[in-house]
C-alpha cells in the first residue's frame, strides 16, 4: 500500500520536492487516480493500467469500458483519467510550433502516428512566409462527413495569427486514404473561400495507411 512507501518516495511528495518532471509515468497516473481502494494503492492501479497497453501513446485510445474492467478503479476515476488524457491531447493540438515542413511526405511522416484514431480528426497547419508551421489547430472531430465542417473556423485562426498559407489534413480511420466525393467538394470549397480572402490553401492531405495529397495529384 502507498502508506508503506517512504514519504519522500510518494508521488505527491516527490512532486513537491523535485518537480513534476521527476515523476515516472506510473506516478503521474497515480496522482490523477488520487487514491486506491481496498487491497490496491493508486500506484498499483496505475501500474495495472499501464500494463494493459503496449506503449504510453496507446493511453489516448483507452475507453471507459476498458478502464472499468480494472477492479478497484471505478467509474469516476476512469472518467478523470480519460478527461486528463483528452486535455493533454487538446493542448498538443493547439500548441504554437516553429517547424519547417516543405512537402506532403514530410507532413505525413510528422503526423501519421498522431492521427492513429478510430474517429476522424481534421487539423489545419498555419504557415508563415518561410514555410514554417506557426500553429496547428484541431478543427473538428467527427464521423467521416466533412460537409458539416464550417470553413469559417479554419480561416478565422489564419486571420487571427496573420497566416496566409494553410495545409489542411484529416485521417480516414479505415486506412484507405482515397478522397471521397465529400473530401473533394470540401477541398474545392476551401480553395474558393481562400482565394476570396487572399489566403492560400496549399494542400489537403488525407492520412490512412499511406497518404493522399491533393497538390501532388494535381487537384489543387
Amino acid at each position: 500500500m502507498i502508506k508503506e512507501i517512504p514519504k519522500y518516495e510518494r508521488p505527491r511528495e516527490k512532486l513537491l520536492l523535485n518537480g513534476v518532471k521527476s515523476l515516472s509515468n506510473k506516478e503521474l497516473l497515480a496522482i490523477i487516480i488520487k487514491s486506491g481502494t481496498k487491497g490496491k494503492s493508486a500506484i498499483e492501479l496505475a501500474e495495472e493500467i499501464l500494463n494493459s497497453i503496449n506503449s504510453l501513446k496507446e493511453l489516448k485510445n483507452l475507453e471507459l469500458l476498458e478502464l472499468n474492467r480494472i477492479k478497484g478503479l471505478g467509474n469516476v476515476k476512469a472518467m478523470e483519467i480519460l478527461a486528463s488524457i483528452e486535455l493533454g491531447l487538446r493542448i498538443i493540438s493547439e500548441k504554437t510550433i516553429k517547424k519547417q515542413l516543405s512537402s506532403p511526405s514530410e507532413i505525413y511522416e510528422e503526423y501519421k502516428h498522431r492521427l492513429d484514431y478510430n474517429t476522424e480528426h481534421f487539423i489545419a497547419l498555419y504557415f508563415d512566409t518561410k514555410c514554417h508551421v506557426i500553429m496547428e489547430k484541431e478543427i473538428f472531430i467527427g464521423d467521416n462527413n466533412l460537409l458539416i465542417l464550417k470553413p469559417n473556423e479554419i480561416f478565422r485562426y489564419a486571420i487571427k495569427i496573420g497566416s496566409q498559407a494553410i495545409v489542411v489534413m484529416h485521417n480516414h480511420p479505415s486506412g484507405d486514404a482515397t478522397p471521397s466525393n465529400a473530401d473533394i467538394a470540401f477541398t474545392n470549397k476551401l480553395v474558393k473561400m481562400g482565394n476570396a480572402l487572399n489566403i492560400v490553401i496549399m494542400d489537403h492531405i488525407i492520412i490512412g495507411n499511406n497518404y493522399y495529397s491533393f497538390t501532388e495529384n494535381g487537384k489543387m
